[in-house]
């Protein structure tokens, strides 16, 4: 009996280095306490964590859903595009690369074959890359990410190798022109980030982003015939993903460490391209402002993972969810970040 008990109390531990972070919703707003019943019935589909860090890395709000913890390791998806940026600005900040306005050509003599062909593809930089102007022609949102007809499913499926595959992509538009959603692009800037600095990628970001913040939890998924990807496949904690925000917030300084420049937060969270009325896009980091309500910019992953940042209130916001299919649930899940924007 006495070992059964024992078990069970090693079950509870394990759920909550998660339990004795968790906040007491009582002493906040009722709209928080309101928002987080909501959670738990699944208006907002399965959300597993959600953990709100004012500006000094203290949590405000965290809370954990189902059978998840704080240590429960969850897919971000492309909020990986967003940690990519990073490495890149890392790179700029030591004079390893110019600047973003460098064109790809320079870094990849090796389809001068495919430049040539079709020479618009030369006046394509690595900002083009960062905003999502590249001008090449891929249909990533046309179709939902369970589809096979998705550019991206279509192109994992085929086991091809994706920078040669982005190489070879016709040219819709002149570079800078119109935004097009293209994870490939980040695969690119992943691939001149190893070249510059000899490292592989996933090596860069672990020695000069992970290990800096404190993340050593964590997964990176592999696929055949190619490198690690920089446009999504990390797993991380709700609360590590917190740290990238918190790493934004405070202009690119974790306690007493500068990792990035204050000047490539501040161009990443510059518009550089309009997705819609109300949302733009920086370099891999996007910028709602909505009227009348907190300016928000934030990475965001395919299955409702986002990381927000809310300067006017000097917070981090991570969601993780696991909202992998096109239904629609009753609340969109970025509403979770606006109301605790506007209640906090």
């Amino acid at each position: 009996m006495r070992i059964v008990f024992i078990s069970i109390l090693l079950f509870i531990s394990s759920l909550g280095d998660g339990l004795a972070g968790i906040t007491d919703i009582t002493r906040l707003s009722s709209k928080i306490v309101e928002l987080n019943e909501q959670i738990r019935q699944e208006l907002y589909g399965k959300v597993s964590g959600v953990v709100v860090l004012n500006m000094r890395g203290k949590p405000i709000f965290e809370q954990y859903y189902g059978f998840n913890s704080r240590n429960s390791l969850n897919q971000i998806s492309s909020v990986t595009k967003s940690i990519t940026s990073l490495a890149l600005g890392i790179c700029i900040d030591r004079g390893l690369i110019p600047s973003v306005d460098e064109p790809i050509v320079k870094y990849f003599p090796e389809y001068n074959k495919q430049f040539n062909e079709y020479p618009a593809r030369k006046n394509i930089t690595l900002k083009h890359l960062l905003n999502q102007t590249t001008g090449l022609k891929w249909d990533e949102w046309f179709f939902p990410y369970n589809y096979a007809s998705n550019s991206l499913i279509a192109l994992l499926e085929s086991k091809a190798n994706w920078i040669d595959h982005f190489f070879n992509l016709p040219v819709d538009t002149l570079a800078g022109v119109k935004f097009n959603y293209n994870s490939l692009s980040s695969q690119v800037i992943a691939e001149v980030v190893s070249r510059v600095s000899g490292m592989p990628f996933n090596q860069f970001v672990v020695e000069n982003i992970f290990k800096p913040l404190g993340i050593d939890q964590y997964r990176w998924d592999e696929y055949p015939n190619n490198p690690f990807p920089a446009w999504g496949g990390i797993s991380l904690t709700t609360l590590d993903m917190a740290k990238i925000g918190l790493l934004m917030l405070n202009n690119g300084r974790y306690r007493n460490m500068q990792i990035v420049s204050a000047n490539w937060i501040n161009n990443s969270i510059t518009i550089q391209s309009v997705f819609n009325e109300s949302t733009g896009y920086g370099l891999h980091w996007w910028v709602e402002h909505q009227t009348g309500e907190p300016l928000m910019y934030y990475a965001a992953g395919y299955g409702d993972q986002y990381v927000f940042v809310v300067p006017e209130k000097e917070i981090v916001i991570a969601i993780n969810a696991q909202n992998f299919s096109d239904y629609h649930w009753p609340k969109p899940v970025i509403d979770i970040a606006r109301t605790i924007a506007t209640s906090i």
